[in-house]
C-alpha cells in the first residue's frame, strides 16, 4: 500500500496560502505603493513642522536674549541714576549746611554792625560837646587838674611872665581834658545816651548844631502797576534765507530729471528690492547708486537678507508703454532735487497736479503682483527707459501695472481692470 507524502505547510495553513493568492494581484501591489506614499508624505509634512517649530523656537530664544540684554542694559542705567541720585543728595545737603553757617554768620555781622553804629554814633555825639565847650571857654573843674602859675624869675618882664603863665595853664587844660575824654570814651562804650557834667551849661542864646539825620525807615509795600506803554514801531525785515532746503524724489523708469529750472540730479541709479518670493526683507522699492563705497564686509552669502535688481513685468497682455520693449528689463531710476518747491506729493490715478503745484513728471501705478509678497506703490514714469545690458530675466525684485478692482473702488468713475495712471507733483 502507498501513500502519498504531503508538504507540512499545506496541511496546516491552507487559509493563509489562500490569502496570499487572493492580495497577490496588481491590486495589492498599488494599495501598497499608495500606503507608502503617504507613509513618505507624512513624513515629510511632518520634518516641516519640526523644522519650522525649530525656526520658531530660534527666534523666541533670540528674542529673549535680545529682552534680557535690553533689561541688563536697562537696571545699569537705574543703578548709575541711582548713584547719581544718591550723590546729588549728599550735595544738596553739603549746600544746605553752608547756607545755613553762612546765614549765621551774616547775622552776626549785622548783629556786631549795628552795634559798631551805635558807638559811632554816641562818640561823635560827645565830640560835638566837647568842641561846644572848647569854644565857649568853659570847663568843669572835673575835667581838668587845676595849674598854680610859677614865680616869675627875677630880671624878667612881667608881661611875658604873664603870657607864659597862660598858654601853661591852656596846655595843662587842654592835656587834662583829652586824658579824661578818653577814660570816660572807654568807660561809658556800651551807653547810647551822653551825659553831660553837673553844673556845665551850654551857650546861652546861641543855636545848637543840627543832630544826624535819623536811620532809613523799613521799605514800603510795592505801588500800583502803572498803565502798559505805547507800542514800539515794527522793526526791519529780516535778510532772506540763503537756501530754503527743497525738496528731494525719486524718478522711477529713468536716468535724466526734468529739465525744469531749479531742478537737479542728485544721482543716476538702479531699482532694487527684495526678491518676489522672499517673506522677508524690504518692503520697498530703493534706487541703488551705481558706484557703492563699502564698509566693513564678509564675502559670500551668510543668509540675512539680499538686494536684488528691479524688472518690468509686462507679459500679461496689459503693458501701456504700447511700442516699448521693457519685458524683463532692469528698470533705471534718477534722484532729483527741486532747490524752490519745499514740497512734494504722488497722486495716483491723476495725470495733472492741483492748482499752484508744478508737474515732475507722469506715468503709470506700479508694484509687485497681487499673488507675490507686498511692496509699495510707485509711480513709474510715462515713458520708461532701461538699463543698458540689462536684459536678463533674472526676475529679484518686479514691477507690474496697477489695475483698478470694482469690489470696494466706486465704479464709475474707476473702472475695472483698467491700468491707473500716476503723478508726481511739488510747490
Amino acid at each position: 500500500m502507498t501513500s502519498e507524502k504531503l508538504p507540512y505547510g499545506h496541511l496546516l495553513m491552507p487559509e493563509r496560502s489562500a490569502r496570499r493568492e487572493r492580495t497577490g494581484g496588481p491590486l495589492g501591489s498599488l494599495v501598497g505603493v499608495l500606503g507608502a506614499a503617504a507613509v513618505f508624505a507624512s513624513a515629510v509634512v511632518l520634518a516641516v513642522i519640526v523644522q519650522n517649530i525649530g525656526h520658531e523656537m530660534g527666534n523666541l530664544r533670540a528674542k529673549v536674549e535680545r529682552d534680557q540684554d535690553v533689561m541688563a542694559k536697562l537696571q545699569e542705567r537705574v543703578d548709575t541714576l541711582t548713584k547719581k541720585a544718591e550723590k546729588s543728595d549728599g550735595e544738596i545737603t553739603k549746600l544746605q549746611a553752608l547756607a545755613q553757617r553762612d546765614h549765621d554768620d551774616m547775622t552776626r555781622f549785622q548783629a556786631r554792625a549795628e552795634r559798631d553804629q551805635e558807638e559811632v554814633l554816641s562818640l561823635r555825639e560827645r565830640i560835638v560837646v566837647l568842641e561846644t565847650q572848647i569854644r565857649g571857654g568853659s570847663f568843669p573843674p572835673n575835667y581838668a587838674e587845676q595849674q598854680e602859675p610859677p614865680d616869675s624869675p627875677a630880671g624878667e618882664q612881667p608881661g611875658h611872665a604873664e603870657t607864659d603863665t597862660r598858654a601853661q595853664n591852656n596846655s595843662a587844660k587842654m592835656g587834662g581834658l583829652a586824658h579824661k575824654v578818653d577814660k570816660r570814651s572807654k568807660r561809658d562804650a556800651s551807653s547810647n545816651s551822653v551825659q553831660l557834667p553837673p553844673g556845665l551849661g551850654c551857650c546861652p542864646n546861641q543855636p545848637g548844631r543840627d543832630g544826624r539825620d535819623g536811620r532809613d525807615g523799613n521799605a514800603g509795600a510795592p505801588g500800583l502797576k502803572g498803565e502798559p506803554g505805547q507800542k514800539g514801531d515794527i522793526g526791519p525785515p529780516g535778510e532772506p534765507a540763503a537756501d530754503k532746503g527743497g525738496s528731494v524724489y525719486i524718478r522711477w523708469g529713468r536716468t535724466t530729471c526734468p529739465t525744469d529750472a531749479g531742478t537737479s540730479l542728485l544721482y543716476g541709479g538702479i531699482a532694487a528690492g527684495t526678491y518676489y518670493t522672499h517673506r522677508g526683507g524690504g518692503s520697498n522699492y530703493v534706487c541703488l547708486p551705481k558706484d557703492p563705497e563699502w564698509g566693513v564686509f564678509t564675502d559670500g552669502n551668510q543668509g540675512t537678507a539680499y538686494m536684488n535688481g528691479a524688472e518690468y513685468q509686462l507679459h500679461l497682455g496689459n503693458n501701456p508703454y504700447q511700442g516699448a520693449s521693457l519685458h524683463d528689463h532692469d528698470v533705471p531710476c534718477a534722484v532729483c532735487h527741486v532747490a524752490s518747491r519745499g514740497s512734494k506729493l504722488m497722486i495716483p490715478a491723476r495725470l495733472s497736479c492741483p492748482s499752484g503745484w508744478t508737474r515732475e513728471y507722469k506715468g503709470y501705478l506700479m508694484t509687485e503682483r497681487h499673488s507675490h509678497y507686498r511692496s509699495e506703490f510707485v509711480c513709474m514714469d510715462g515713458e520708461p527707459e532701461t538699463r543698458p545690458g540689462g536684459y536678463r530675466n533674472t526676475e529679484g525684485a518686479l514691477f507690474y501695472p496697477v489695475e483698478a478692482n470694482c469690489l470696494s473702488l466706486p465704479c464709475p468713475n474707476y473702472v475695472q481692470g483698467r491700468e491707473l495712471t500716476c503723478v508726481v507733483c511739488t510747490k
